[in-house]
């Protein structure tokens, strides 16, 4: 499984679709232009969703850990301050300084491409059954 560190992404508006019927009905082909930063819009009676391909998935989910951790970071950083403020003594101000050092010093977390496929633990199946747990291989309805 490949890592990578890349977080530049840059989101553009893609396919949309007022209701699922109109989305369902064009079925998997619907699907093709969402890709490469497009995201696409699917709004229902329930709500409006927005659609995008895994690899930008991955993308917004590794900037918003990376947010998370400065967020953190940032919170150790503001309380060592005021404790430098209130204390200026060298022991708080050798603190606020390492802790300055190990904000600048967070590695960034990778992304995944991709996932490997899910396999299902400890599945008894009779040797008698045709059992396909390739998803390339089992046939799509609508596809």
């Amino acid at each position: 499984m490949e890592f990578t560190t890349e977080k530049s992404i840059n989101l553009q508006n893609g396919p949309n679709w007022q209701s699922f019927e109109k989305f369902r009905t064009e079925g998997g082909k619907a699907l093709e232009p969402v890709k490469d930063g497009k995201v696409a819009i699917l709004s229902t009676k329930t709500g409006q969703y927005r659609i995008l391909e895994e690899h930008d998935f991955q993308k917004l989910l590794g900037l918003a850990r990376d947010v998370e951790r400065l967020r953190g970071g940032l919170r150790v950083l503001l309380r060592t301050v005021r404790v430098a403020q209130k204390h200026p003594d060298a022991e708080s101000m050798s603190l606020l300084m390492e802790t300055i050092t190990m904000l600048g010093s967070i590695p960034e977390l990778p992304t995944r491409d991709s996932f490997e496929p899910l396999m299902p633990e400890g599945l008894e199946v009779d040797l008698d059954d045709e059992v396909n747990l390739n998803p390339d291989e089992i046939e799509r309805p609508l596809g």
